[in-house]
């Protein structure tokens, strides 16, 4: 019970504890697609086009998802807007990124926080505080996504410590939610 509670606390560590569940989950109207359509684009420097009726959005404790066809495909968090993995796969995006090499791959397929020591690259514009996603070396696919704790520069030069804190993870409630529905 004690663990139970402790992983509430800890962010985005609570999905994993079982299924994710999304309150207030509606169509969005022409407000509410204004809204993700600024959110996305700046997030993003993209032109994101969702129409009133054609995504829907949702609740979850931690987030405010966007759900497409049934699947959370980007969420908004405290610290700003970002496509999911599965948006991520869907709509590549060539900024934003955090490499890590395949030895930190295991660790951030499980949720870990992705440490310095394990990154290779970073696109060049990261600053700390921003919403970031993961890709591993060989092939560029998102691994995850977080929030950046140093810039690129200082996470390619440093050899310790977390640099980006993970919210999302490829395989954690957020990515299996709408594939059994």
């Amino acid at each position: 019970m004690r663990r139970q509670r402790q992983g509430l606390k800890e962010g985005h560590r609570w999905a994993a504890m079982g299924r994710l569940t999304l309150k207030h989950r509606h169509p969005v109207n022409k407000r509410e697609a204004r809204e993700l359509n600024a959110a996305f684009t700046t997030a993003h420097d993209l032109s994101f086009d969702f129409r009133p009726g054609q995504v829907e959005i949702a609740r979850a404790p931690d987030f405010t998802a966007l759900l497409e066809g049934g699947q959370i495909t980007g969420a908004r968090w405290e610290s700003g807007a970002h496509l999911t993995v599965r948006g991520l796969l869907a709509r590549p995006l060539k900024e934003g990124w955090v490499q890590v090499d395949m030895g930190a791959v295991p660790y951030v397929h499980n949720g870990a926080n992705v440490m310095a020591a394990g990154i290779n690259a970073t696109a060049p514009d990261i600053r700390a505080g921003q919403l970031v996603w993961v890709r591993e070396e060989r092939h560029h696919r998102p691994l995850a996504v977080g929030e950046a704790l140093l810039d690129g520069t200082e996470m390619v030069t440093r050899s310790r410590g977390k640099a980006v804190r993970t919210l999302h993870y490829l395989g954690d409630t957020i990515w299996e939610f709408g594939s059994d529905d």
